[in-house]
């Protein structure tokens, strides 16, 4: 992962059931019988990983993350789960697991497809690498953090934030496993997360897709005063409804390659 400050478990976990809900959506379309060994890459605090977990209790399964405070928060929640600080772009193994799972982690990594052809490589036969990405790209709070981004005020210390992010499309990851993979499945979603304000949407993002931005300003007051600028932005984009609530749409892309 790109930026240079650890993340912080605890604000991540505020919505921890918005963030998990993907994990189970891809975990139960992996059609793999009796996985010895699973590899969640980009584990977190592990939230992703009890997933797998609870879904085949006989495996071995690993989490991974680069971030150290991720992986204590993951080794207190879930002490019966083996946790390894480990940069998955740097990783040295000769290992061969039976599903390679990610949730919301490649979109922090630059080079989409090297890492995916070292992923299968690292592939048993007859197994699967299951990947959910982020559509955040195409969304309009990512749009909105980006104006705000590039104002006069905050250009010059976060006008280059965006560079930390990775999206593509779903025919460029099709193209790339295509000739490494036996069989592919591929699909959209659309969660709709009610949130009960606005401020209730920067505090979920605030913890990832507006962390890389708040990371280059320098002190407290400069980060308060940039929630503020997208606040009053995303109110523009996501309206309130009737009761007062807001529906955000978040979009996610999943495939599996069956090696």
């Amino acid at each position: 992962m790109t930026t240079n400050k650890d993340w912080n478990p605890e604000l991540y976990l505020k919505f921890k059931e918005e963030r998990t809900q993907p994990a189970r959506d891809l975990a139960a379309r992996i059609n793999v019988e009796n996985p010895e060994n699973i590899i969640d890459v980009g584990c977190g605090p592990g939230n992703s990983t009890n997933v797998l977990f609870c879904k085949w209790p006989e495996s071995e399964i690993i989490g991974i993350d680069s971030s150290t405070s991720m992986i204590e928060s993951a080794r207190n929640n879930y002490p019966d789960i083996e946790w390894r600080i480990e940069d998955v772009t740097k990783m040295e193994t000769k290992e061969k697991y039976d599903i390679i799972f990610s949730n919301a982690t490649i979109q922090w990594i630059q080079n989409h497809e090297k890492l995916i052809s070292e992923l299968v490589k690292m592939l048993k036969d007859n197994s699967a690498l299951a990947v959910q990405v982020p559509l955040y790209h195409n969304m309009p709070i990512s749009q909105a953090i980006e104006g705000v981004s590039l104002n006069k005020k905050w250009k010059k210390q976060t006008g280059r934030a965006n560079d930390d992010f990775t999206f593509h499309s779903s025919d460029y990851y099709y193209d790339i496993l295509s000739g490494k993979v036996k069989s592919i499945s591929m699909w959209e979603t659309s969660y709709f997360h009610i949130m009960p304000s606005h401020q209730t949407i920067v505090e979920m993002i605030k913890s990832t897709g507006m962390r890389t931005f708040l990371d280059k300003l320098d002190t407290t007051e400069e980060k308060i005063e940039f929630e503020k600028d997208v606040l009053k932005e995303i109110t523009k984009v996501y309206p309130a409804q009737k009761n007062g609530n807001v529906l955000f749409p978040f979009k996610r892309l999943f495939f599996i390659g069956y090696k």
